[in-house]
């Protein structure tokens, strides 16, 4: 589709502003925890940075559209004759992926067992389930450490166990993505690339070995991704056939119980869908049954069989509680006693004055739920008249605790060791179990690569370790296809765009919680310079609004 030199200059204008922003207003808060928003040299940085990029991504753009109109030429798309069988195709593509990840799990017998997983088996050896960790992941984890040390009398056994089981469903996942760009058009040489990102970069053989949720979350995700692009392209197919269907229903359903957030992001793909349907309006409806109603049989029944009780309401308010905490931190001398005494009710003085800009958890900590309840009111009024009085440092407060999700050159520090050490990748093995190291040089070096702030500072690291990078891609692609009017392809796009806004409301920047930019890079590649190959509107089927 032809594209007006005006339009594309707009949103190469538009999206180099904002990648302008990115930059200028990443670098003082990645290395000074704030950005003075008084000073005029920031905004000409910030124009002038905006500008560049600007011209750099209407180049970039013009190289992809010249590749996508020639595509049936290029060497990445060329046929390839590799095996056709599907079930062969699927293991031996996940059997590539978990011999890649095995010097992985070898470095540290039986896996990386941290951030909340000691939490999760806590909640299951006390039968205390609470829903501020998904029930169902707390019942995996938790479930298999209890009955197998009861079997064997090793907790390393559990680890052992859950770890493999969660290599084998992410290498699927992963190895479906594969066979779905072959199936598009991607030739041998993509695949096998898509192959080698997915089994030898060490954000994916670290997080394949790590306990934590949103390793099984964002793959389920990213499977949502293909199955909604099947809805996009193959409209038909989507709505005949039900293994389809089914694993749409299943990809959703995981998508929402393996993180809280995920509810959101399934119910507001679903309502977006809703008015693409068309004439398949009532069997989408049924299909939305199935999901909400496998839903609520988990989050009613079974939930309550469980006597899962609720998580606490200060995870839904990191954010003011941040804001809070920095007016009180830069700006106490100008507060009032009485408002003082107000936050007191709610968050102690110890906890404020432990506050720390990249990470709630110090101030959130000492967060009283009885004394939020009795004086709600009263506090949202405080929070919104502390905001008038010191937007910039409300806005500071934001920016500083997300900006290692979206500055390409940050490093994830956001617990600010006191020995300098970063918080990339937590690479240990918490209590209950005993790490067992067999590739002791192996196991140095991703110790390193978690923890050392120079190590991940190294050139060109940011291309494989950066969040900010894949974030700075992921916008590039979906201005582009806005750009293009491909947007069909916008619909699927709107997972990991809803993943993000999700976790900037939460109590820190980490790595795990946007995964799905990782996962699905090689697919947002494809979607960039071969858009035609995965929308039927590239071949005259619009959608409404192409």
């Amino acid at each position: 589709m032809e594209v007006k030199t005006a339009r594309k200059a707009i949103f190469a204008g538009i999206t180099g502003l904002i990648t302008g922003f990115l930059y200028a207003a990443g670098r003082p808060l990645d290395r000074q925890d704030t950005l003075d928003l008084l000073d005029k040299g920031f905004y000409l940085r910030w124009l002038l940075l905006g500008a560049a990029a600007a011209v750099v991504i209407y180049g970039i753009w013009a190289l992809a559209a010249r590749l996508s109109a020639g595509s049936s030429e290029s060497r990445f798309r060329c046929p390839a004759k590799i095996p056709e069988n599907p079930l062969l195709l699927q293991l031996l593509y996940a059997g590539i992926l978990l011999i890649c990840w095995l010097p992985a799990f070898l470095s540290i017998v039986p896996g990386v067992f941290s951030y909340d997983a000691y939490a999760e088996w806590e909640q299951v050896r006390t039968g205390m389930i609470t829903s501020h960790h998904p029930v169902i992941h707390v019942l995996l984890v938790g479930g298999l450490l209890e009955g197998f040390y009861r079997l064997s009398g090793s907790y390393n056994v559990g680890i052992g166990i859950y770890t493999l089981i969660q290599m084998l469903i992410v290498s699927n996942i992963l190895a479906l993505t594969v066979r779905y760009l072959k199936k598009r058009g991607v030739g041998l040489w993509g695949q096998l690339l898509t192959l080698l990102f997915y089994g030898l970069s060490p954000v994916f053989q670290l997080f394949a070995i790590c306990t934590t949720k949103d390793v099984i979350f964002s793959a389920f995700e990213l499977l949502l991704m293909l199955l909604t692009l099947t809805f996009i392209g193959e409209r038909d197919r989507f709505f005949t056939d039900r293994k389809v269907q089914g694993g749409f229903i299943a990809a959703a359903f995981g998508t929402m119980i393996f993180r809280n957030n995920g509810l959101y992001i399934v119910l507001l793909l679903l309502l977006v869908l809703f008015f693409l349907a068309r004439k398949y309006r009532k069997k989408y409806l049924l299909l939305v049954l199935g999901i909400l109603v496998c839903y609520g049989i988990y989050a009613g029944p079974v939930c309550s069989a469980l006597s899962v009780t609720p998580g606490g309401i200060e995870e839904m308010l990191s954010v003011p509680i941040q804001q809070l905490a920095r007016v009180y931190h830069y700006d106490y001398d100008s507060l009032a006693q009485e408002d003082l005494e107000l936050l007191y009710q709610v968050l102690p003085r110890e906890n404020l004055e432990a506050y720390k800009p990249t990470v709630a958890d110090p101030v959130k900590s000492g967060f009283d739920r009885e004394g939020f309840a009795a004086n709600k009111k009263e506090l949202v009024s405080l929070w919104s008249r502390w905001g008038l009085e010191h937007p910039l440092t409300y806005i500071n407060s934001f920016l500083v605790s997300t900006v290692d999700f979206w500055y390409p050159g940050a490093v994830m520090d956001g617990y600010k060791d006191p020995y300098g050490r970063s918080s990339y990748f937590d690479y240990r093995v918490a209590e209950p179990g005993e790490e067992i190291v067999v590739l002791p040089g192996l196991h140095d070096f991703y110790e390193k690569l978690s923890w050392d702030r120079e190590a991940q500072q190294a050139p060109l690291a940011f291309l494989v370790l950066s969040p900010g990078w894949y974030f700075l891609v992921f916008l590039v692609v979906f201005m582009y296809l806005w750009c293009y009017k491909k947007k069909g392809l916008l619909v699927p796009l709107l997972i990991p765009l809803l993943n993000m806004a999700t976790v900037l409301l939460g109590p820190m920047a980490l790595v795990r919680y946007v995964l799905i930019l990782f996962y699905a890079f090689p697919l947002l590649l494809a979607l960039f310079f071969w858009p035609e190959a995965f929308a039927a509107s590239a071949k005259g089927a619009a959608l409404p609004g192409d």
